[in-house]
């Protein structure tokens, strides 16, 4: 072939597309004949090189892709020629678009459009197909490359993926494939695929964004297009008859590109950190599940022992059989129960710390689900306001209170001893939680049920706490009585007074209008178009009087009947129907579980005292001396609970001290002056109190107690002048407070919203108000104030240790 004879060095030849000549380069580059020197061999290299002639002599060489001209003298050499290969950006756009036009079927990834499962390789034509298969290379033949895909690096094989646990193997000429059929044998991951003869379906097959370059199914190396993955070799049917190959997209990657990242670490390196990462994950994954698992078990109230359960084992490994579920026993599923408790509890720990100044406790007793139960427990619960006033409630503590010594069925259940005396009883419980959630100088009162608070440990704790002076006003708000209890013990005095005169007129209603499908009929009518709960089998037995008695008036309203029963009963039953009646709504009210402020007490609690009066003056004689004996019972509350009923009352802005001085007046004439006389110097100190509380830092030691003080110090006069003055303007706020006009009673009133609003113009009250608003009057909520046996443990929870108790019953409480 002749060459031009250039006799300028700077003369150029005309410009080109640089798609046109990346073409040419790498189409006809190959097929002219390139100059020959006479004395020496021809060089690879100029296949890739224009030579330049000048005076019949070469002086430069033009790269065919990047036009760009380097020096090639005879006594140059080329061997800057083939570092220029090496780096020249256009030489790989050129193979690019050189293969784009190739004859051979592939999906360029990356490139303009990308690969999608529309893309099949069974939508190839069959000659294409027929192609690919001409050049697999014999090493592909053996079966154990339908479950492994080939890695090429430099165009040479170097690795095997494994299609199911995508771990990479050595897997080059020298080493056989031995190695990889051992691994398809204990390979766990494909343990999740259905195996028939010939055959195999993946559980989850991988998805395209998944598969890194490394796994792409042909490779462009150096120049050639490799084969990575035969994809015609794999069917879904062992029959002869079906040979249609999987759905696996053919995609192309250049050998010098990087396959996993740039720094292209060696295969050993791969593999190793492959395999350390995928173990981390199932680890982690692992304890997640077991996590969620104890999550679920507490939150329902499932038997720890579920996880031991052959149905959930084996759902669980149909679910996903990466996750050991025989490896899990009921003391493992107890361990992951504790230490949820304990991550929550700091949690909480941290939350009552910072979120509240001081704490109301109550205390409730509950027992083992089952008759006669031999074991009590205490059940200890916060209560208290946050710093954005939202009133919240959680148990803290759940310990014994009191247990039976000769209990050896519990020895044997529980595999411990019965819990010593020093670690029972209302005063072990709660200073153990006092000491440990830090409530020692937090703490306002104590609200419990009667078992509790006439214990003799209770009268104790009550006296350690004032002497350690962790009570304020000397304890008077602490010992507060369980209103709903004091209501049950009110009705239980009078319970044989009330089944003898209205028990057999109920009977004889109920036994008359269920003898008949009419009768039945009108009767469920009845007590659907009732708006109150049907009472539960466990409820207690005034809660289902009560409700037959309403069955009874709302029948007799709908179905006049003379034969219902006499006009006397029907006074009487009416007199006892409106008795429970507000029992049952103040206790409802009390009790409910959206925790409300202690401001509402005092009215319902009104309500009790009102209604006993008007029924004590009945014409109807066995009616005045029941009612008589539970206002017996009725006083004896009120003498020890007007205090912490009043003062929250004053403190609620729409009543404040006139509404207390008018009810009392009314009620006890010239006796309640005495009452509002204790009222007005207990809010007095209270207020005192907490003035003292913020003026002495904490750690500060009063001077009484102090050591080397200096009594000659002329200025102590003084300072006793100027806090006698400080204490007097801060009285004022108090004052300012009561004088102020009443805000006007609305039924959408938010009193913790008022009084975040006034916090600023009354700072001092409004820290007393967090505290006060936060005393709760029932030790339970009403789905179990109402029940006879009151909060009950599930029978498969009672077995536990005491400690496992308390896990799973404050968790779930603070999960809900």
């Amino acid at each position: 072939m002749e060459h031009h004879i250039i006799q300028q060095v700077g003369e150029h030849e005309e410009e080109e597309e640089d798609g046109m000549r990346a073409e040419a380069a790498f189409e006809g580059v190959h097929s002219h004949n390139t100059f020959r020197y006479k004395h020496k061999k021809r060089s690879k290299v100029w296949e890739e090189y224009k030579p330049v002639f000048l005076n019949g002599k070469v002086q430069f060489a033009e790269c065919l892709y990047c036009r760009s001209r380097m020096s090639c003298k005879d006594s140059n050499g080329t061997s800057h020629l083939w570092r220029h290969q090496k780096i020249c950006p256009a030489k790989e756009d050129a193979a690019f678009r050189r293969l784009k036009d190739s004859y051979f079927p592939c999906v360029l990834v990356n490139q303009s459009e990308p690969v999608t499962p529309s893309d099949p390789v069974n939508q190839i034509i069959s000659e294409t197909l027929d192609d690919i298969n001409s050049v697999i290379p014999n090493r592909f033949k053996s079966k154990v490359w339908r479950e492994f895909s080939p890695i090429y690096v430099e165009g040479k094989l170097q690795a095997a993926d494994c299609v199911h646990c995508r771990k990479r193997l050595s897997a080059n000429k020298f080493g056989g494939r031995s190695h990889l059929s051992r691994h398809l044998l204990t390979c766990q991951a494909r343990r999740g695929y259905s195996n028939q003869k010939g055959t195999l379906y993946p559980s989850s097959a991988p998805n395209l964004k998944s598969i890194g370059q490394d796994e792409l199914s042909p490779a462009l190396a150096n120049g050639k297009v490799q084969i990575a993955e035969h994809s015609s070799k794999l069917f879904r049917s062992s029959s002869s008859a079906d040979i249609s190959p999987i759905v696996r997209p053919i995609q192309v990657v250049p050998a010098h590109q990087p396959l996993r990242s740039q720094d292209f670490p060696s295969l050993k390196k791969q593999r190793t950190s492959l395999t350390t990462t995928t173990s981390e994950m199932r680890k982690v994954d692992q304890g997640t599940a077991y996590q969620e698992l104890a999550r679920m078990i507490v939150s329902h109230g499932y038997p720890l022992s579920i996880v031991e359960h052959e149905e959930m084992r084996r759902f669980v490994k149909n679910l996903n059989p990466m996750v050991h579920a025989d490896a899990v026993s009921h003391n493992d599923m107890e361990g992951h129960c504790c230490a949820l408790f304990q991550k929550e509890k700091a949690k909480l720990k941290d939350q009552l710390t910072l979120s509240s100044r001081r704490v109301s406790l109550s205390a409730s007793i509950w027992t083992p689900d089952g008759a006669e139960p031999t074991v009590n427990y205490l059940c200890l619960t916060a209560h208290f306001i946050d710093n954005n006033w939202k009133v919240h409630r959680m148990i803290i503590k759940f310990g014994m209170f009191r247990s039976s010594p000769t209990d050896v069925e519990r020895m044997i259940h529980y595999k411990e001893a019965c819990v010593p005396e020093s670690e029972c009883g209302a005063y072990n419980v709660v200073w153990d939680a006092i000491r440990d959630w830090n409530l020692d100088h937090k703490l306002l009162s104590l609200t419990s049920v009667g078992e509790v608070r006439n214990d003799v440990s209770s009268l104790k704790l009550k006296e350690t706490l004032v002497e350690k002076k962790c009570l304020p006003i000397r304890g008077k708000l602490y010992n507060v009585a369980c209103v709903d209890d004091v209501l049950n013990t009110i009705v239980s005095k009078v319970q044989q007074n009330i089944i003898h005169l209205v028990g057999d007129m109920v009977t004889q209603f109920f036994v008359a209008h269920t003898s008949s499908s009419l009768n039945q009929q009108q009767l469920m009518e009845v007590i659907s178009q009732m708006s109150l709960k049907c009472p539960q089998e466990d409820a207690k037995w005034w809660h289902k009087l009560y409700f037959w008695l309403e069955v009874f008036f709302h029948f007799n309203k709908s179905f006049p009947s003379e034969e219902a029963a006499s006009p006397e009963d029907v006074i009487v039953a009416e007199s006892i129907c409106k008795i429970l009646r507000t029992f049952y709504r103040v206790i409802e009210v009390i009790s409910t579980s959206s925790s409300p402020t202690a401001n509402m007490y005092f009215n319902e609690i009104w309500k009790v005292r009102t209604v006993l009066q008007e029924e004590a003056s009945s014409e109807h004689a066995e009616i005045t001396v029941m009612v008589t004996e539970t206002q017996e019972t009725f006083n004896e509350y009120w003498q020890n609970s007007y205090l912490w009923l009043c003062i929250p009352v004053i403190l609620d802005p729409r009543f404040k001290f006139s509404f207390i001085e008018f009810r009392l007046k009314r009620a006890f004439g010239l006796q309640s002056a005495s009452y509002l006389s204790d009222i007005r110097e207990t809010l007095q100190e209270l207020f005192n109190e907490y003035c003292s509380s913020v003026d002495q830092p904490d750690g500060c030691v009063p001077k009484s107690e102090a050591f080397d003080i200096d009594y000659s110090d002329s200025f102590e006069d003084w300072d006793q002048h100027l806090n006698e003055q400080a204490s007097r303007q801060k009285s004022t706020e108090l004052d300012n407070y009561l004088e102020d006009g009443l805000v006007p009673r609305k039924d959408d009133f938010d009193i913790l919203n008022w009084w975040m609003c006034h916090a600023t113009k009354y700072p001092m009250l409004a820290a007393i108000v967090q505290d006060i608003l936060a005393m709760p009057a029932s030790a339970v909520q009403s789905a179990a104030a109402f029940t006879s046996s009151g909060p009950v443990i599930p029978k498969h929870h009672s077995m536990l240790n005491v400690k496992t108790i308390e896990a799973l019953v404050c968790t779930r409480d603070w999960m809900r």
